[in-house]
């Protein structure tokens, strides 16, 4: 059957010959594809792939039409239906209704290959699906890396949070996006602490019912965010944290998350009493009382009741004055004197106002009818400036003046005080470890041992630390203690002593034997009240460095130029949170100084110390509350020199962190410095690096204890990873116990077992390792 059709199609107008074939061709459709990149449009170069069967003088009609799905605001991401059309015209049928719909498989990316027979009817239709997709997520902007701080200013609102102080906060982010421009969705999440116990127990999303809402605005291509607390609402003091998301049109997200923390910024305000008159005290002394200034004080949210509220003399100090609840004038303050009357709310913010008061001598309680004056050096005959002397007579009621040394040393009285039997009292009791150091101690070692003897015997008086009246061992321990922070104060010893001038010792080198007097009296003010000297000892300061013109403030000694540095090391390690890490502080070659001391500092945010064990004669303090292992040491006689472990330390991780991250030297109990032979003062230094050795020699150290009756540690050290044994054996070649690893390079520590065969006598512990043998003898008591 043969049929004779005019068709017009595609603009073409045209006769065809529809005759019977089972098959005229085929057709491979395009297969589904993504593009990645913004705004990509795919073209239209891969389309469908004909094959043909017949001999029909037409080819196949294609036609292409795209339907454009937008993701996003821009166009960036998008989704195309790009719809094929196929029309054969040897077999077309114009009459049919419509293209035959080949359907999308769905279940592949495949575009489908058919077959044009009789029952497509010369005409079908295919959809191809193409995805055009952006990958790039959107960027914060400056997303803070650290705890954000906001300080509050304002008043407690007591409705808030259970009466708990709050302030305002500003929780915004600033968001960019090339493909989607500004079409970024923002949402958060808030973890608050919101009973201040330091634990996050309050979780709000934003896509939680009547959640804070986000205040959205367009700066140019920038979005920002910000989360609209109600007016007059703020967040309690504590710590806080904030995620937000940022997503695009095109699937991407992206998170900025920090720690933010609220906290009073605020100094409370004092209000002072205009100004008192008061008159001076028959002991040439007034004492005056914070609350005697105070007209009133408040804070924005510590109440008035938790205030505390402190006083000093203006101009004497800064900062909270912790403890000062009075001031006391004596003759030498005639006159107005102004004063600070502080206040401190429970967040530590301090506030002052400055007031007066004058002090009167009506009664003639600061007339002295003749002059006594005097001077106070050290045994060297430098002035020690700022010692309090006391004047005062010697009957009842006694009458007292008190004055201060100058920068001289000299100190003087207009007269004493109402009678000739009066006494001289010198008194300082400031800055204990003013000149004393770790060579304080080795010089009183010395002098015990009879290596040699202080030169005077004021010094032999000063390294009497607990004033037991005997220099000795433990007078060492005290000065130790003292040094390495484990106690504060000399326990029995005011921080300095005062002997008169005037005063001959029976035996010089033997000044405690004799009950020195330590004030000068007198009964008559002239001419003996003139030229009333003392000699002044700063307790524990055996070489006599003491600072003695700033004695009363916190100063470094006098000690001159540093003769250089010395490095200490430590192997660094890496560490997680929750782990237990031993470390050993190895020293420079000890033979090249005379002692050393130094606080080692952990961060304690990362590390928790657990424990200070010294490696060597030497005395420790640990402080984990700060995270601060303080250590001195000096040479004794007979001790081993080299380079060895001095300070064992232990530690508990709390951070993912590093040694090297996490522990420095500082002077923050113990001042951090060395001493080389001529006892000069040296700078000190920790390096994290394997400890090397020169010509790359390993090293085993004595064992501990030895003698021993059982296990002992051996300490070696390797230069390079490599096999190591450890044999301990007979004076006959015997082995009695073997250990053997392999060694990284640097310090390691073992403990060896002492088997059954092992009887009393000298053994001998082998070291063997690529770099050469190590031995050492081992007394085994059985």
């Amino acid at each position: 059957m043969q049929k004779s059709i005019l068709a017009l199609m595609f603009g073409f107008a045209f006769c065809a010959n529809l005759l019977s074939q089972p098959i005229y061709f085929s057709v491979k459709f395009p297969d589904d594809y993504e593009l990645i990149g913004c705004g990509v449009m795919p073209d239209t170069s891969n389309g469908p792939i004909i094959t043909y069967y017949s001999n029909c003088n037409f080819n196949v009609g294609i036609s292409v039409k795209d339907q454009v799905f937008n993701l996003n605001a821009t166009g960036g991401c998008k989704k195309i239906l790009r719809t094929w059309k196929l029309v054969y015209w040897c077999d077309y049928d114009p009459n049919w209704p419509g293209p035959t719909i080949i359907p999308n498989p769905g279940n592949t990316d495949v575009g489908p290959t058919i077959n044009g027979d009789i029952y497509n009817h010369g005409y079908l239709q295919y959809t191809q699906i193409i995805k055009v997709r952006d990958n790039v997520p959107p960027v914060f902007l400056n997303c803070p890396d650290s705890t954000v701080l906001f300080c509050d200013y304002t008043n407690n609102d007591p409705a808030q949070y259970g009466n708990k102080c709050e302030g305002p906060v500003d929780l915004s982010v600033k968001v960019v996006d090339d493909c989607s421009g500004t079409d970024i969705t923002l949402t958060y999440l808030l973890s608050l602490d919101l009973d201040g116990n330091g634990s996050m127990e309050t979780f709000i999303s934003s896509s939680m019912p009547n959640a804070w809402p986000i205040e959205k605005t367009i700066m140019g291509d920038t979005v920002c965010g910000t989360i609209k607390l109600p007016p007059g609402v703020g967040l309690p003091y504590g710590t806080h944290k904030v995620e937000w998301i940022a997503a695009d049109g095109c699937g991407n997200q992206s998170i900025c998350k920090y720690d933010f923390a609220t906290k009073d910024c605020k100094e409370p305000t004092v209000v002072c009493v205009n100004g008192l008159s008061v008159n001076i005290m028959p002991t040439g002394m007034i004492t005056l009382w914070a609350s005697d200034f105070l007209k009133y004080a408040y804070d924005n949210c510590t109440p008035d009741d938790l205030l505390k509220i402190a006083i000093r003399k203006a101009g004497t100090g800064t900062g909270f004055p912790f403890g000062n609840t009075s001031v006391t004038f004596d003759c030498n303050e005639i006159g107005q004197q102004e004063v600070e009357v502080w206040a401190e709310d429970e967040c530590g913010n301090g506030g002052f106002c400055i007031t007066y008061v004058i002090i009167q001598d009506h009664f003639g309680a600061c007339t002295a009818p003749g002059p006594v004056s005097g001077t106070i050096t050290n045994d060297q005959q430098q002035a020690l400036k700022g010692a309090h002397v006391l004047l005062q007579n010697n009957l009842q009621p006694a009458t007292q003046f008190i004055t201060k040394t100058d920068a001289q040393g000299n100190y003087a009285f207009a007269g004493a005080p109402g009678t000739c039997n009066y006494s001289i009292i010198p008194t300082l009791d400031t800055l204990p470890l003013n000149g004393v150091n770790t060579m304080d101690v080795m010089l009183t070692d010395w002098h015990i041992s009879g290596t040699q003897a202080l030169p005077t015997p004021y010094r032999i008086i000063a390294v009497d630390a607990n004033a037991d009246g005997v220099v000795d061992t433990d007078d060492l321990d005290v000065m130790g203690d003292l040094i390495t922070g484990v106690i504060p104060t000399f326990p029995n010893s005011p921080s300095w002593r005062f002997v008169p001038l005037a005063y001959s010792f029976t035996d010089p080198l033997d000044p405690l034997a004799d009950l020195f007097p330590e004030t000068i009296s007198t009964t008559c003010p002239a001419p003996s009240g003139l030229n009333q000297h003392f000699v002044a000892m700063k307790t524990g300061d055996a070489d006599g460095n003491a600072n003695l013109i700033h004695s009363l403030i916190s100063s470094p000694d006098d000690r001159g130029s540093s003769a250089g540095t010395v490095t200490f090391k430590m192997v660094n390690q890496r560490f997680q949170a929750g782990e237990e890490i031993t470390a050993q502080l190895i020293s420079p070659e000890l033979s090249d100084m005379l002692g050393f001391q130094f606080t080692l500092s952990a961060n304690p945010e990362n590390l928790e110390l657990l424990s200070a064990e010294p490696m060597l004669t030497a005395k420790t303090g640990a402080f984990p509350a700060q995270g601060d292992a303080s250590m001195s040491w000096y040479r004794r006689s007979g001790e081993s020199s080299g380079i060895r472990p001095v300070l064992k330390l232990r530690f508990k991780a709390l951070a993912n962190s590093s040694l090297k991250q996490s522990i420095n030297f500082s002077s923050d109990i113990t001042r951090a410095e060395a001493y080389d032979l001529g006892r000069q003062p040296m700078g000190v230094e920790l390096e994290f690096a394997p400890t090397k050795i020169k010509g790359a020699q390993a090293k085993l150290l004595p064992p501990s204890p030895n003698p021993t009756t059982g296990p002992f540690t051996a300490q070696f050290y390797v230069p390079q990873e490599g096999n190591i044994s450890l044999i301990l054996s007979n004076l006959n070649g015997g082995a009695i116990s073997t250990y053997q690893e392999y060694a990284e390079e640097g310090w390691h520590s073992v403990e060896m077992p002492v088997n059954g065969k092992a009887v009393t006598g000298v053994h001998v512990l082998h070291l063997q390792t690529e770099y050469g043998t190590e031995v050492q003898r081992v007394m085994l008591q059985r």
